[in-house]
């Protein structure tokens, strides 16, 4: 049965989810008790959509090995896309617990616990996630190195760094705007547009900011430039400068 375990891992790198899917059903029939298996079968579930039994997959992985991460994230994945989200985030907190420099299990919790309706936490969150985006050190304590990236996530694959950077701070803006912050929340926003200007300007901030503006009985917001937008007072947002490091 390690051959066919082999077979199944080689087609799940090579994106073939169904062929993976179906090595990894014939595994996991043979060895009920491969927690390994389970957590490769819930992953290449996940991807082709199946959300209901990959859940079910890994949720026998975490009860075969509650210490592997990888199958809690998925875990935390399979019940954000039914849209369980409160549940969901219990999985993405086991995942962070057990490695808590993943950036991408934080970012994820942060939308999960922003689903739920816990904007304080889903602030923290996303917070956390953004200092884990920067640069560490390497392991010799020199000169920082690049953190590696994490296309083995489920819905994370192929996404630029800035880009995926970007969100991050995107999220945080909606989550500080929903607390009322509006000053942290620009400047957040403000920080996703030097990352990705095209998906800051898509995004749903700065039509929410504007009408957070008009409820108040703010200045009306002038028409946004063709080249950058602009702050509900009708300043341009500042250029793309260094910002500090939000801790």
């Amino acid at each position: 049965m390690n051959q066919t375990f082999d077979i199944a891992v080689h087609y799940l790198l090579r994106r073939e989810y169904p062929d993976a899917v179906r090595a990894f059903r014939d595994v996991v029939r043979d060895e009920p008790t491969n927690a390994a298996a389970w957590s490769y079968y819930g992953i290449a579930l996940a991807h082709l959509g199946r959300a209901p039994e990959a859940e079910a997959a890994l949720a026998r992985a975490v009860a075969l090995a509650p210490r592997n991460p990888e199958a809690w994230f998925h875990l935390g994945v399979a019940r954000s896309l039914r849209e369980e989200w409160g549940d969901a985030a219990s999985a993405y907190r086991r995942a962070v617990a057990l490695v808590p420099d993943d950036m991408v299990a934080w970012h994820r919790l942060g939308v999960a616990l922003a689903e739920s309706g816990d904007e304080v936490a889903a602030s923290a969150a996303f917070e956390r996630a953004l200092v884990l985006s920067r640069e560490v050190p390497n392991a010799e304590g020199a000169d920082p190195a690049a953190r590696p990236r994490t296309d083995d996530h489920v819905e994370e694959t192929g996404e630029r760094e800035g880009s995926r950077e970007a969100k991050s701070w995107l999220d945080l803006a909606l989550s500080l705007l929903s607390l009322g912050d509006e000053e942290e929340a620009v400047a957040a926003y403000e920080r996703a547009y030097t990352l990705d200007p095209e998906r800051a300007q898509h995004s749903l901030f700065y039509p929410m900011l504007r009408l957070l503006t008009a409820v108040q009985g703010g200045p009306e917001e002038p028409a946004a430039g063709p080249e950058r937008p602009r702050r509900p007072d009708g300043a341009p947002l500042r250029p793309p400068t260094p910002r500090p490091e939000v801790l």
